[in-house]
């Protein structure tokens, strides 16, 4: 336990030190786990436990807030009792202001881990009452917050602690956080257009026909599985989806788009870890009005689980109008290039003449956080200068 005038026990330990590593194969087992929780919603609290005990974290809370106010549409938290669970609201003020205020919180990118032992200077935790009063006695030394959606609808946040006796958050915890927050996000934007308890084969069918958004379930081929009546008039007025060929297709798709799209379905059949680096948590496209829509993707590996229609298919695409303006020439860039939000904003604010300091300053990151994104879109669009990825986004910036 720490005393109050001594400096915390993260300034001492460092997570990197205790030699951790999460393979590839057990992460993909997470995710999967994690598809599994939109056609189940109770299976949350087991995910999000799998995933705390997998990282080595003392707590996690998962939690989505309907805007602008209303009940929570879905909260879980483990390892943490009830009581200190009730005690964290008391706090919130005191956590916007110590994660850098209410601005700089929300110009934190969306799926990037943000850890506190990095964001949050040594002397301004030791003054909060919320280290004080609640992390401190009960050994907490560290945590990482994720933003999984801000949108007019809704937000979405994960956060992990981290106990003494783990050590600071590391870059192995972040790199494996980095690879499930995207499938978070997706799995409950889906989730939140499915507005159901459970998918129980019995009633698969009925269920999909009663959702007001299009739902069409393909095989690794893109060829048609099921339709339900929504997805069917969309495919009658062949906005914004067709059938081509025998292939489901975007209609009025950039070819960046489609062949994003079609890149994910191919992804969901053999790796759903990559899904998650191509475009956040879906696809933008238009209608034939010019309306904006947004293609989810939800991976649905062939298995005994898999109720009914699901069992045949690979895919769920999901259709449905998108509550905030399409971003171009960003959304496509991201698409083709399969760039994560973090990467994005990343991107943005280089267009924007930025330099990699200005950035990490203006998104909470560290320096070393920001070169090793910008390397990543280096490495993904095959550029090797900041003003050559700048002329790359100008090349796209025609309408889609």
């Amino acid at each position: 336990m720490l005393d109050s005038d001594r400096q915390p026990v993260r300034a001492g330990m460092n997570g990197d030190m205790t030699g951790r590593s999460y393979p590839a194969e057990r992460i993909s087992e997470l995710i999967g786990t994690i598809y599994d929780c939109v056609l189940d919603p109770a299976r949350w609290q087991s995910v999000v436990e799998s995933i705390r005990t997998e990282l080595d974290f003392c707590y996690a809370v998962l939690g989505v807030y309907p805007l602008p106010g209303g009940e929570v549409t879905l909260g879980v938290a483990t390892g943490i009792d009830s009581v200190k669970l009730g005690e964290l609201p008391a706090y919130g003020q005191d956590l916007v202001d110590l994660w850098g205020g209410d601005t700089k919180v929300k110009q934190y990118p969306l799926e990037e881990p943000i850890a506190q032992s990095q964001a949050v200077p040594d002397a301004a935790l030791v003054a909060s009452r919320y280290f004080l009063e609640w992390a401190q006695p009960q050994g907490v030394v560290d945590a990482v917050a994720i933003g999984l959606e801000r949108n007019a609808r809704m937000v979405s946040t994960l956060s992990f602690g981290r106990h003494e006796t783990a050590g600071i958050v590391g870059s192995a915890e972040l790199d494996a956080l980095r690879l499930l927050a995207p499938h978070f996000r997706r799995a409950i934007a889906i989730g939140q257009l499915l507005e159901l308890q459970s998918i129980a084969a019995a009633n698969v069918s009925s269920v999909l026909d009663g959702l007001s958004v299009g739902v069409v379930l393909v095989d690794e081929l893109m060829t048609l599985v099921h339709a339900n009546p929504v997805a069917e008039a969309m495919l009658a007025r062949k906005d914004p989806i067709k059938v081509s060929n025998g292939r489901l297709v975007v209609s009025d798709a950039s070819p960046a788009i489609s062949s994003a799209i079609e890149d994910a379905v191919a992804q969901a059949a053999g790796n759903e870890a990559a899904l998650g680096r191509r475009g956040g948590t879906g696809f933008p496209t238009r209608g034939l009005s010019g309306e904006p829509r947004i293609i989810h993707v939800l991976p649905l590996k062939r298995r005994e689980s898999r109720p009914g229609l699901f069992r045949r298919a690979i895919a769920a695409l999901f259709v449905a109008p998108v509550d905030r303006p399409i971003s171009l020439p960003f959304d496509a860039f991201a698409a083709l290039y399969g760039l994560t939000p973090a990467e994005v904003r990343i991107v943005e604010l280089i267009v924007a003449g930025r330099t990699q300091r200005e950035i990490a300053k203006a998104l909470g990151l560290a320096s070393a956080t920001v070169k090793t994104h910008l390397l990543h879109v280096f490495e993904k669009t095959d550029v090797r200068r900041q003003v050559d990825l700048v002329r790359l986004v100008a090349s796209l910036a025609s309408p889609l």
